[in-house]
């Protein structure tokens, strides 16, 4: 019972690392492949708001466009690596092309870095939808932070270890004091991603039971690598990602992350002195066709609509479901409100031309509401508020005239 108790408090420790990491740097690979011109300033500043309350692990995040670093944060302790190529540097090289080539993370390290001093290093690709290949992530965790841990936890738990990784399988990376090479076990470790082999011995002789060693080397893994796990998760499972980001049901973007994206966008705008457009859409008459066909088909009129926006929308625009049948559309770039009008009317006649649920005669048309940034409001709340007002009257009138 006592080893029991010890590995569901390790295994509560571990869920709260990996979903503290997944809430630090959701949002970031969707930005990047939402703004792939995003500049280093802003890049930064979004950073900053993500890593705010930084983990303990987290050395640095990387950017690579193709396979030469652009990014790099935090900038000032790291700014000696940006501009390099990676695939020229010997000891990096042969990952970041693997990541390139088969599209997939992988866990390199430790490794000395570009900036000095040795890391872990996860290496995500980012891959557009429509170019393929974009670049890669690479998350930098702190060695010496992730050594102590294991060291840690393998004396707490009375054992000696030797791990070995990919790059030399004969010669251990870490290794605990009173190794006993002569009466250990041996466990190969997620072959795919991390590619580790632990070694295991027992201090005291192997009075405990075997079930426990199982447990301790799933642990340690978990322990010293949450936080890489969770995005070989997120990989995996696009489950999660669409949970944290996307709403689940329209395939839209979701309000959390509309609330990181909102401050990005509207900070380019006011450096760069663009003006930025909101569309706001509620549909007609939708409580109707619940109440007539049942909410199934209420859910397929929905899913119809985030297909109308999702065509509607130029790259670098957003589409977002705010909630129930409320949708919201967000063009960074707009050069005025006659712009921002002829895109509504686009929708529009989508709506009218395009919009069909199988088997059901429903025709259904969006009020839009709209707002144009700096003109109409200097936030998103603001111009939410003048774009809801415009939607109501929009509605009040279509009424009316039926």
């Amino acid at each position: 019972m006592e080893i029991t108790d010890r590995y569901m408090v390790f295994e509560s420790r571990v869920q709260r690392l990996i979903y503290s990491n997944v809430t630090l740097l959701q949002g970031y690979e969707a930005y990047i492949k939402l703004e792939p011109n995003l500049d280093a300033e802003v890049s930064y500043r979004y950073m900053d708001k993500l890593l705010s309350t930084n983990s303990d692990y987290i050395r640095n995040v990387g950017v690579l466009r193709d396979t030469t670093i652009i990014w790099n944060y935090p900038q000032e302790s790291n700014a000696e690596a940006i501009g390099v190529d990676l695939s020229k540097v010997e000891g990096q090289k042969e990952l970041v092309l693997k990541v390139k080539q088969e599209l997939k993370p992988v866990l390199q390290g430790p490794v000395g870095l570009v900036q000095g001093g040795s890391g872990f290093i996860v290496r995500l690709p980012v891959v557009m939808e429509d170019t393929g290949y974009w670049g890669q992530i690479a998350i930098v965790l702190k060695s010496d932070k992730i050594l102590e841990e294991i060291e840690a936890y393998a004396k707490n738990s009375g054992l000696d270890i030797a791990i070995y990784n990919q790059e030399n399988k004969s010669v251990p990376f870490f290794r605990s004091i009173g190794f006993d090479a002569n009466s250990q076990l041996e466990f190969a470790v997620d072959p795919e991603f991390i590619n580790w082999s632990i070694a295991v011995s027992s201090s005291n002789g192997w009075t405990d039971s075997l079930l426990f060693v199982l447990l301790f080397v799933f642990s340690v893994c978990f322990c010293v690598f949450a936080g890489l796990l969770m995005y070989k998760y997120i990989k995996s499972n696009n489950k999660i990602v669409m949970m944290s980001t996307h709403d689940s049901l329209s395939g839209l973007f979701n309000r959390n992350f509309l609330n990181k994206y909102q401050t990005i966008v509207f900070a380019a705008a006011r450096r760069k002195e663009y003006k930025l457009g909101i569309m706001l859409l509620d549909l007609d008459h939708f409580k109707k066709i619940n109440d007539t066909y049942g909410h199934s088909v209420g859910d397929m009129v929905l899913v119809e609509t985030a297909r109308i926006l999702k065509a509607s929308i130029r790259t670098g625009e957003t589409a977002f479901r705010l909630g129930g049948d409320e949708f919201l559309l967000i063009l960074p770039e707009v050069e005025d409100v006659e712009s921002l009008l002829h895109a509504k009317e686009q929708i529009l006649n989508r709506f009218e031309g395009e919009f069909n649920i199988p088997g059901y005669p429903i025709k259904i048309l969006p009020s839009i509401g709209y707002a144009i940034f700096p003109e109409d409001g200097g936030d998103l709340d603001t111009l939410l508020h003048r774009a809801d007002t415009l939607m109501y009257l929009e509605k009040l009138e279509r009424q009316a005239s039926n």
